[in-house]
């Protein structure tokens, strides 16, 4: 029997006995829309929690153990020959040098050219670290540079890219000020400082002057908390105010593949150094703890659509009872048994991929429910994503697959008894 004639007889049975076939559509549905939605939820949420914690993953943060054991196994401080011994690692493409600033920076009025309603009694704390140029060249600003000055010229600062979205959901509405715009439109800004001056109690220096930060760059290199200024700007300013040569504070390692880094954290460790973790341990955790969720969900799903097989099965079996005597006047005619096992299969498989073509749009409608309901009960806090959800082409196809492959498993027995009918006896 030719296939065209197999889908047209497959068809008109579905047809006649449209309620079984709808049930069955529906079991399949189900389960593809449970699949598609579940996943697609933990792919989103994966996205969102790497926008949130977008470490980078070549970077390798050194710092000084906790507990040194000195010249024992060459750890402790963090110097200059730490860190040509730090940057030999096989490996290492890179060891940039982090020095953060002991030296308060606050900040009391806007930005130069931004009119805003600034508070009067409210100043901020500017944290600060230097390092190495190279570490953020390739986020700054067209035209920006990075590089200490001087006193009296502006000090250079890089930003986290999150900053903003943290600043326009959070302080400016607390503090009903203007909200800034995203992305290097604000590269060049200058930000008037006091430098040497601190909001805590006893902590100012004595000597505060007046300076000036220009925002370079934008980077996921910089801490949340921190601004990262030119390691030589940390040293001069550190031997105005004299401050003692503590070493640096950290050490960024870059690795050349980040499947380098597991090799090079455990050459740090040996080597009598610390590994911080930060942001990156924190996406990590999450992302695992979404991904065990997730395939929870999934096999859940996938329980379903077995479920749907079973009453696939069920369903078929009995309309293969009903319909002995139309079977064996097929046979009667000509049909042979293979075809009469494919009359049925194609049956399931009809059934299998109109409910995973009917799954997947259900699941994007439930996604798009799900996101505007999100959107009217949940605040505006930062990092907020549009949608919650991520739909690849191959979820799409995964999900419709699993429907078919699951509606044809769940004939193979019906198909078979269906072969098994001998048309002699049945009709006489």
């Amino acid at each position: 029997m030719r296939a065209r004639s197999l889908m047209h007889l497959a068809g008109l049975e579905l047809r006649s006995g449209w309620k079984g076939a709808a049930l069955n559509a529906a079991a399949a549905c189900i389960g593809a829309a449970a699949l598609v939605f579940f996943v697609a939820l933990g792919l989103g949420v994966g996205q969102a929690a790497r926008r949130m914690f977008p470490g980078e993953a070549r970077l390798v943060e050194v710092v000084p153990s906790a507990i040194s054991l000195g010249s024992v196994l060459g750890g402790g401080r963090l110097d200059e020959e730490a860190v040509a011994r730090l940057g030999a690692i096989p490996g290492v493409a890179g060891a940039y040098r982090k020095l953060t600033l002991r030296v308060p920076i606050a900040a009391n009025r806007p930005p130069q050219g931004v009119e805003m309603k600034w508070p009067e009694s409210i100043t901020i704390q500017i944290p600060a670290v230097g390092v190495d140029p190279g570490l953020v060249a390739a986020d700054l600003g067209r035209g920006s540079w990075f590089e200490d000055r001087g006193e009296g010229q502006p000090i250079p600062a890089v930003a986290s890219r999150r900053i903003l979205e943290i600043y326009n959901k959070t302080i400016a509405p607390a503090w009903n000020l203007r909200r800034l715009p995203a992305g290097l439109e604000l590269v060049g800004l200058q930000f008037p400082v006091r430098v040497g001056y601190s909001i805590v109690p006893q902590k100012t220096e004595d000597r505060v002057v007046e300076g000036r930060v220009l925002l370079a760059g934008l980077s996921d290199r910089v801490p949340l908390y921190m601004v990262a200024v030119p390691l030589e700007a940390v040293r001069r300013l550190h031997r105005e105010y004299g401050k003692p040569d503590q070493g640096y504070t950290s050490v960024a390692l870059l690795a050349g593949r980040p499947d380098d880094v597991p090799r090079i954290s455990a050459e740090v460790r040996r080597m009598g150094f610390a590994v911080e973790e930060g942001e990156r341990a924190v996406s990590e955790r999450v992302g695992m703890v979404v991904s065990v969720t997730t395939g929870a969900l999934a096999f859940l799903s996938l329980v379903m659509s077995a479920l749907a097989a079973l009453a696939i099965a069920q369903s078929l079996s009995a309309s293969v009872r009903g319909r002995v005597k139309e079977i064996a006047i097929l046979q009667a005619v000509g049909a042979t048994a293979g075809d009469v096992r494919a009359l049925i299969l194609a049956e399931a498989g009809i059934l299998g991929l109109a409910g995973g073509l009917a799954g997947v749009a259900l699941a994007r409608l439930g996604a798009l429910a799900a996101d505007s309901a999100a959107a009217r009960m949940l605040p505006d806090f930062p990092f907020r994503p549009e949608t919650y959800f991520a739909f690849p082409a191959w979820l799409h196809a995964t999900a419709v697959g699993v429907a078919l492959i699951s509606a044809v498993a769940g004939a193979i027995a019906p198909a078979a008894a269906a072969a098994r009918v001998d048309p002699a006896r049945t009709i006489a």
